[in-house]
Parts: structure tokens; C-alpha cells; sequence
């Protein structure tokens, strides 16, 4: 068993070092794997930033098992196809066990992601080039180490904390608190901040703006924990508020038209961050394998594209989904149907048996559908999605050239705007929120004929609540994998009673559901990591 966790850490190593061309390297021993060893120049020190990046594009990560999991834990999201696997089912209905496969499976590759940054960060230091050069490659590490902790504070509260210090006995090593992991992603993110590019090559990579936002987002939610310090919600006002003065410096705006976000061609200045997925080709397929050799597939389009659907026919003849992350039915009925924002996060139509406009209502009688509209965000964008690949050994339908958005700048605004709601600041709460729906009344711009303009939703007046930020966080960031940790920051677990027509009925245990189960192979490894409340034994 204790090989099982030292193996993980040494296959991100290898990772880190794979992601080189011999070419790249001078010739050095093999066998020497300190940071060192493995890089001496800016150009090595890019390539292991890279191998981290590289581990959040995963099936195992957002490729997937990550995103399709907080989908499901929302409120807005159930199962459509009721054959999917187990791991699923538990997930959404939360009787999560430890050995959840969805867990199971991200985890060690965030850990993994984590070994790769640190290998980049401890080697900064050893590498020759100019300090600007330097810190602005470790400034992406810095980020990614942030990013992944925030999520794993998020799911699971203490965790093993990998600040990339030598550790002399690795398994007497011990869970973090939550407030030293919180202090811990806020110093990396100070870092970032310092040393990134104002304005990055592409939204894959993080810039100035993505930082201070991700800053904003962890004060945000650190000032609604049983941690939370005096200075958070200013302080998360304050970091949000620095990417809004700051739009033309950091290249930041909110897109035209809420469509062209999520199209996987469209060059957005409003995303700060996304994880960027390439199909593959027929060049790329391996032997033995199903989907290539691409590392970072993408099927989070599959999961939540609608079975049977025609309309991509051109593309592939099979390029339709799975059924198996579908909207309720209930966010269908609540949203007002002038919102140009539902018409581009819900699917109601497809082509089926050569019927165009074929209404959800009737998708039950495909097999392994439900009568639900289906997400859009991911599977319909412009047609990129579930294409077929064709291999020597079958087809795959799990590619696809979308993006997972980490961070937009839209979610920016609102975080200022609930920050400034706290701080008693109604005048920027509502210049904020406002903006988000401006934007959204402009649907796809004058002059279109299907998706005109519209009033809704309209311009908030008066005082704004933070119910009025969280259902507007509802709306605007629909089924983008941040409902989730809504739910647990505000506390919200009595959305889960009384929501029907719901495709389930959901057992919420606010002793035990607001955290996820721990990988049971390591906490049966390391006696200093310790299983969540309510997992123990399962």
C-alpha cells in the first residue's frame, strides 16, 4: 500500500521530466531527480510548468471525473441515463462512500499536479536567466499550486498540504488546518500577482487578472468558513476591484455576446483562466488505445450532450452525447425564458430520426434518455463536440475542442458585488450586478433576429442581498462547477428539500455532505491524514 502513494509521486516526476524533448536536454545522469538536475534553463523550467498543466487537462481531472462530479452535487444538475455507473449515482444523491471512483480518480492527479509545480518552484532558484524571466514561469506554478489546494480545501477540508519542502519521513507527514492551507494558497497567489504577465499569451495561461481574481474568489470564501479572519470580505472586495480598474491593462472585458464565451474558436477577453482540450486525430492514435494518445480528452461534452442527437451529423455520425449530467427540470420551469442566458445553457432541441426541433419533452423514448433539457455550455458550442475518431480499434466520441472555464471575468463582478453587499457598499453592489445583466439583456446585439435584445433581467434598484448575488451567480455561471462551493460557503443545503420536480430526492446531511470523502488509499496509508466525518468505515 505505502508504495502505492511513493509511486504517485514518482510518476509526476517522470511526467515532469517526460514533457521534454531530448533535444531540450543537455545530457545528464538519469537518476538525478532533483530540481537541479532536471532544469537549468527558462526553456526546462516552461516545459515542467507544462507537465503540470498538463495533469489538470486529464480525463481524470477536468477532462471529466472532477467537472462531471460538481455538476452532479449541485442543485441544478441530476443523472439522465439511468444505467451510468454507481460512482455517479452516489455522487448526486450524496451517499458518496470513500472509495467513490469519481475521488478516487482526481485526486492523485491533483497531487500530481501539485509535485509538478513544486518541482518548478524549488528549481527557480538553480536555473540560469534573469530573475523577470524566472519568476514569470514560477509565477504559473505558483497559480496552479494555489489553484489546486483551493479546490481541495474546498472538497475536503484538511488535506496534506504540499508546499514542496523536503519532507524526511513522508509517512509520519500530517494534514494541514484549514486556515494554514488557506494562509498557504493566499501567499502563492501573492506571488502570481507579482510575477505574471499582464497580459498572458492565451486565457490557458494565467495573467495578473486571473491571480487577483482567484485571490478574491479564496477571501471570499475563506470570509464565510469557521476560519474566516477579519479582512476577508474587504479584502476579497479589494482584489476584484483591482481587475476592474485595471480592464485595459489586463485585456479584460465582458464578451458581446454570452454565446461566444463558451465557443471553443472564440478569442474571449472575458475568461481569465481555462483549461483548453484538442481533439484528436487520427496521427495521435496509440495501439490498444480507444481516444488517442492525448492525455487531456475532454468528454465532460459527451457526459452532458443528449443521446441521438443528429444535428452534428456533418461532423460525425455520432457525434451526440450521453445523457448523463442533465439539467433539472425545475431550473428549466424557474428561468425566465427572455433570458438570452438560458437559450445558450439549456438544449430543448435536437435532431432525431431526421425530425428537426425535436422538443426535449419527447427524449425519454431514446434509450438511456430523460424527457430534460440538456447542458449546452459544453456539448453544443458551435458542433465541437462528441467527434468521432476514427482508430484501428473502434471510435471514440469522447473529443472535443471546448475549454473548461476556470475563471471569467463575469464572476469577478459578482464577487465584488457580494463582497461589497457584506461591507454595507450598496452603490458598488449594485454597478456591479448590473453590469453582469446589461450584458445579458444584450443577447446576441441588435439586429438578430431569433435572440433580440430583451428587458430581462432587469437592472436591480434599491438595496441588493446576497440572495440577490447568489441567484444571479445562479444564472450567469449555470452549470460552470462553481454551484457547488456556493452551496457549501453559504451553507445552503436546504436547497436539496423541496425542489420538484426533481429527478431525485436527495438525503442532505449538513453533518456530513457539505465535505467529500477523502482517497481512502491514502488516509489507510498515512496515519496523519484523517477521513472526513461520516466516511469512516464506509
Amino acid at each position: 500500500m505505502k508504495r502505492t502513494y511513493l509511486n504517485s509521486i514518482l510518476f509526476a516526476l517522470i511526467m515532469v521530466f517526460s514533457t521534454m524533448s531530448c533535444e531540450d536536454l543537455e545530457e545528464r545522469p538519469v537518476g538525478t531527480l532533483s530540481p537541479e538536475g532536471l532544469f537549468v534553463s527558462v526553456k526546462e523550467l516552461k516545459a515542467g510548468v507544462n507537465g503540470a498543466y498538463g495533469q489538470l487537462a486529464r480525463e481524470e481531472f477536468h477532462g471529466r471525473k472532477l467537472t462531471l462530479a460538481l455538476l452532479l452535487r449541485s442543485d441544478m444538475v441530476g443523472i439522465g441515463d439511468p444505467s451510468t455507473p454507481t460512482r455517479r449515482h452516489a455522487c448526486d444523491l450524496m451517499q458518496m462512500e470513500q472509495d467513490n471512483g469519481l475521488v478516487d480518480a482526481f485526486w492523485t492527479v491533483g497531487y500530481r499536479a501539485l509535485a509538478a509545480a513544486n518541482e518548478v518552484i524549488n528549481a527557480k532558484d538553480n536555473v540560469d536567466g534573469s530573475e523577470a524571466e524566472i519568476n514569470a514561469v514560477a509565477a504559473q506554478a505558483y497559480f496552479l499550486r494555489a489553484y489546486v489546494h483551493f479546490v481541495y480545501v474546498r472538497l475536503f477540508g484538511e488535506i496534506i498540504y504540499m508546499d514542496g519542502q523536503p519532507i524526511d519521513d513522508p509517512y509520519a507527514v500530517q494534514q494541514s488546518s484549514v486556515s494554514d492551507i488557506y494562509e498557504g494558497i493566499i501567499a502563492d497567489l501573492d506571488f502570481a500577482k507579482e510575477w505574471l504577465a499582464d497580459i498572458p499569451v492565451d486565457r490557458s495561461h494565467p495573467g495578473k487578472a486571473a491571480a487577483y481574481g482567484m485571490q478574491a474568489s479564496v477571501y471570499m470564501t475563506r470570509a464565510t468558513s469557521d476560519v474566516a479572519q477579519p479582512d476577508d470580505w474587504q479584502n476579497a472586495f479589494d482584489n476584484a476591484k483591482h481587475v476592474i480598474d485595471n480592464e485595459g491593462k489586463y485585456g479584460v472585458a465582458l464578451d458581446n455576446n454570452y454565446y461566444d464565451i463558451f465557443a471553443p474558436d472564440f478569442a474571449s477577453s472575458e475568461i481569465l483562466f481555462n483549461i483548453t482540450f484538442i481533439a484528436n486525430d487520427n496521427h495521435n492514435i496509440t495501439p490498444g488505445e480507444l481516444g488517442g494518445s492525448n492525455a487531456g480528452t475532454d468528454q465532460v461534452t459527451s457526459v452532458t450532450g443528449p443521446r441521438g442527437d443528429e444535428r452534428f451529423a456533418a461532423l460525425s455520425s455520432d457525434a451526440f452525447g450521453w445523457s448523463v449530467a442533465v439539467p433539472e427540470l425545475s431550473v428549466y420551469n424557474t428561468w425566465d425564458g427572455r433570458d438570452y442566458r438560458k437559450a445558450v445553457s439549456l438544449d430543448t432541441a435536437i435532431t432525431y430520426q431526421g425530425v428537426p426541433d425535436y422538443r426535449f419533452t419527447e427524449w425519454d423514448g431514446i434509450s438511456q434518455n430523460v424527457a430534460r433539457p440538456h447542458i449546452a455550455k459544453y456539448f453544443r458550442a458551435v458542433g465541437e463536440a462528441g467527434l468521432r475518431t476514427s482508430t484501428p480499434q473502434g471510435a471514440s466520441l469522447r473529443d472535443s475542442n471546448s475549454k473548461q472555464i476556470i475563471l471569467r471575468y463575469a464572476e469577478v463582478l459578482l464577487i465584488a458585488a457580494e463582497a461589497a453587499v457584506e461591507l454595507g457598499n450598496n452603490g458598488a453592489a449594485v454597478e456591479y450586478i448590473n453590469r453582469v445583466r446589461a450584458r445579458a439583456r444584450n443577447a446576441a446585439g441588435a439586429g438578430h433576429s431569433k435572440y433580440p435584445p430583451s428587458p430581462v433581467p432587469a437592472d436591480i434598484t434599491g438595496a441588493v442581498t446576497i440572495q440577490d448575488v447568489m441567484e444571479e451567480r445562479r444564472l450567469e455561471l449555470a452549470f460552470e462547477g462553481v454551484r457547488w462551493y456556493d452551496i457549501v460557503r453559504r451553507k445552503m443545503g436546504n436547497v436539496y428539500s423541496g425542489a420538484a420536480p426533481a429527478l431525485e430526492n436527495r438525503d442532505f446531511d449538513p453533518n456530513v455532505d457539505y465535505l467529500w470523502p477523502k482517497y481512502y488509499v491514502d488516509v489507510d496509508l498515512l496515519e496523519g491524514l484523517k477521513q472526513n466525518v461520516g466516511y469512516e468505515g464506509l
